[in-house]
């Protein structure tokens, strides 16, 4: 099976590759086949390799807001690397494996703004995309122009363009959520002119060196492990704590006194409570637990239903 992926992608592919080193929790299990690709080209041959050899795959980024299994996956992990971006004068187009801060930065640089409040958001431009990923009340769907996808629904595999509006952007939330057979494979971004270049990447710099004080960066995460959530007039009682429409999740971990609280090598933050950190050799279950403990208490006590950031590989 491993030279029959090899010959039809193109490419090499590893046999039982560790999945903890590719993510940012530092957790998981081995892949029964992994492959690197770092264009929609080879993206492409990759799902269809697997279609036809009846193989399941998953598609992996960045490693954030990812939890894999200790079992690791059956089936084909193909790993998106760092490709080419093509700037113009008011956009850019961006392969979906590129890293998301770094692809900003690279945008400030050719003097294109708008993306500056995700500078310091981990992933890729894929998984930025698919779930909108944002901060200050703004999100990555608001700048895109259109995005090309790699559709597998059916027999054929096919690559569709769709544009902005039919990707149905809202908070955390985009239309590839609910269409699991659809693969984010290129964006074109439309940006804004701006010359300030130098002051621009000195004040995204600055949100880095904030963000080391207030969330738990020097330990293995996926980063926040809960969304916040929508305030609506059912959540008044809580109105003290909105901030910019929102409900900040670890203000209800907080209220709960669960910082600082262990299963095995997992534990909720003592720094920040939306994080789970990896801090002694943690089990994808060891996790689980944690964020199951989370939910239920914050259910219990708030009648409030918090729902996870974090996709599950290999469940």
């Amino acid at each position: 099976m491993k030279q029959q992926l090899s010959q039809k992608i193109g490419l090499e592919v590893l046999e039982n590759e560790p999945l903890a080193k590719y993510t940012t929790f530092k957790i998981g299990g081995p892949a029964k086949f992994l492959v690197k690709v770092n264009n929609k080209i080879d993206l492409y041959k990759a799902v269809k390799a697997a279609r036809e050899l009846k193989l399941s795959f998953f598609i992996l980024g960045g490693g954030s807001n990812v939890l894999v299994s200790d079992n690791g996956y059956d089936g084909l992990v193909i790993k998106l690397d760092e490709g080419q971006t093509e700037f113009s004068t008011s956009s850019a187009k961006v392969f979906a494996g590129n890293s998301w801060s770094g692809f900003i930065r690279d945008s400030v640089k050719h003097g294109l703004g708008g993306l500056e409040f995700g500078a310091n958001i981990p992933g890729t431009v894929g998984g930025a995309v698919y779930g909108n990923a944002g901060a200050y009340g703004q999100g990555a769907g608001d700048y895109v122009d259109r995005v090309e996808i790699i559709d597998v629904e059916g027999e054929e595999v096919s690559l569709i363009v769709l544009s902005k509006e039919e990707c149905e952007f809202a908070y955390r939330e985009s239309l590839f959520k609910k269409n699991k057979h659809w693969i984010i494979a290129e964006v074109v971004f439309r940006l804004i002119a701006d010359t300030n270049a130098a002051e621009k990447l000195e004040q995204i710099e600055d949100e880095w060196n904030k963000r080391m004080c207030s969330q738990p960066l020097n330990l293995p995460s996926a980063g926040c492990s809960f969304k916040n959530l929508l305030y609506t007039p059912e959540l008044e009682k809580y109105k003290d704590w909105e901030i910019k429409g929102k409900l900040p999740a670890a203000k209800f971990i907080e209220e709960l006194e669960l910082k600082g609280k262990k299963i095995g090598g997992a534990m909720i933050s003592d720094v920040h409570a939306n994080f789970i950190v990896n801090f002694d050799n943690a089990t994808a279950d060891n996790v689980m637990q944690l964020i199951s403990l989370v939910k239920t208490k914050v259910r219990d006590k708030f009648g409030v239903q918090l729902e996870e950031e974090v996709q599950y590989v290999g469940f």
